[in-house]
């Protein structure tokens, strides 16, 4: 099964879901609700995260979280492993829990406080449960609506510090922006996510790309292979021709070519920078998929023959 990418770094912003096994219950009454936030607070206080927003619902719960240090995972297996232990025990049961690992998308860090906590915090209206988000003990509105309901591990200010520099000014701000939000639904802030992964500007989008860049590929990680910066194909095209004199006018629909700069051009763009098939068949003037295939299986079938032109090309693509 494909592994999710884990993006961390210090002082990273991320939304996060964790979803019961099969979509089954996570908690099965008040007893375990309190103690499924009990440990949420737990976990923020020891690994010192910044908690901004969340929501637990009976199937699943949502956190608006950012990480001084990078530790979403360690903190995240300390919680859903510790209550998993917990509900175990309680319900007699073995196994479990959580459909897999936790599913965390990576906030830019500007410009989406707000729509991401609204979009948290009426989770419960939507859902039909209550019909408005103060009225929904199991998460951190009611401490944005009402002073006297906050908590302690819970971080206010980032957010209602969108509307002015704190207090009931603020607080009615903030009021307003999610009882808009009931009337008209927002858009889900994470529905055009990059491969799902990443919420943010161009350039944000560009800076983690380039984070990544850095990180040996991973195959049981898909999105890695689309999100590493990666050269055009026209430029693989050009390099790769360029080691080996050859022109790329030749790689033309309707001639044959099988020279060894196009088969090394193919298997780049596809093995390395992880570019669709069908992409490189354009691309690289080939008639149809079955030749770019062939052409990488010559490469690989080469006996490392090739393998001083493949580093040659990668260290010029790797030029900026």
């Amino acid at each position: 099964m494909a592994r999710p990418l884990r993006i961390e770094f210090e002082g990273a912003l991320y939304h996060v879901m964790s979803r019961g096994n099969e979509r089954r219950a996570i908690v099965k009454d008040d007893v375990d609700r309190r103690r499924r936030v009990d440990w949420l607070g737990r976990t923020v206080e020891t690994y010192g995260w910044r908690l901004h927003a969340f929501v637990l619902m009976d199937n699943h719960d949502h956190l608006f979280v950012e990480t001084p240090e990078a530790n979403l995972s360690a903190g995240m297996q300390f919680l859903n492993g510790s209550y998993t232990g917990y509900y175990n025990h309680r319900h007699g049961r073995s196994g479990h829990l959580f459909q897999g690992r936790y599913k965390a998308q990576l906030i830019e860090n500007e410009g989406y406080y707000l729509e991401v906590s609204r979009y948290i915090h009426l989770n419960p209206v939507r859902a039909g449960r209550v019909g408005a988000p103060e009225e929904w003990r199991w998460g951190s509105y009611r401490g944005y609506h009402r002073a006297a309901w906050e908590v302690p591990w819970v971080t206010y200010g980032q957010v209602l510090g969108e509307f002015s520099r704190g207090g009931e000014q603020a607080r009615r701000g903030y009021r307003r922006f999610v009882g808009a939000g009931i009337g008209s639904p927002p858009r889900c802030p994470w529905k055009e996510a990059a491969e799902g992964l990443i919420v943010g500007g161009e350039l944000f989008v560009e800076r983690v790309k380039q984070l990544l860049s850095d990180r040996p590929e991973d195959r049981s990680i898909p999105a890695m292979r689309v999100l590493r910066t990666r050269p055009p194909l026209e430029r693989i095209a050009a390099e790769s021709a360029g080691f080996f004199g050859v022109d790329t006018s030749r790689w033309a629909p309707g001639h044959r070519v099988d020279d060894r700069a196009r088969a090394v051009a193919a298997f780049l763009a596809r093995r390395k920078y992880g570019y669709r098939v069908v992409e490189i068949v354009r691309a690289l003037g080939y008639t149809s998929n079955g030749g770019v295939t062939g052409a990488i299986r010559r490469v690989e079938c080469s006996g490392g023959e090739l393998s001083a032109a493949i580093e040659a090309v990668t260290a010029r693509l790797a030029k900026t």
